[in-house]
């Protein structure tokens, strides 16, 4: 399997954004073994994203997460990173607790995309919350200094 992002998502985005979905990308593909199936991510109208799967004999289609598939996660998620970058000086305590939150988040969301994509293909749950993050900066519209932030506190 193989993951990649629509060229279309690099309309008007900033380098910084780019930047930060290229690594999310390289992530996601460091586990893959780079054959078959292609999953291609592009963003929605509603703000959602979608999976356009190709390159399997009988179970090719789009894979849509509109923002109400996974609203909650999306959310959660959201909240637990700007307390992360705009908290400033908290103890390790509070650290860990919004680690620890965060890591639930992704849980909850890797189960929504390996049951969403089920039809289609099989991830592990690795690949599933991986495929959450890069979902999530895609659909965001996080500012990107918290989105930066993310990546060094994920």
């Amino acid at each position: 399997m193989k993951f990649r992002l629509a060229t279309s998502l690099f309309d008007d985005v900033s380098r910084a954004r780019e930047q930060e979905w290229r690594v999310a990308l390289m992530d996601l593909n460091a586990d893959a073994d780079g054959e078959e199936p292609t999953l291609t991510l592009a963003r929605r109208a509603d703000g959602g994203s979608e999976v356009t799967i190709s390159g399997t004999p009988d179970s090719d289609g789009v894979a849509e997460f509109s923002r109400d598939v996974l609203r909650r996660q999306f959310r959660d998620y959201e909240h637990v990173i700007k307390q992360i970058s705009g908290a400033g000086a908290f103890g390790a305590r509070q650290y860990e607790t919004l680690d620890y939150a965060k890591k639930l988040v992704h849980d909850e969301a890797g189960e929504v995309i390996q049951e969403t994509l089920a039809p289609f293909v099989s991830l592990d749950h690795k690949q599933a919350r991986r495929l959450f993050t890069l979902v999530f900066l895609i659909s965001s519209e996080l500012p990107e200094v918290m989105v930066r932030r993310h990546r060094r506190d994920a």
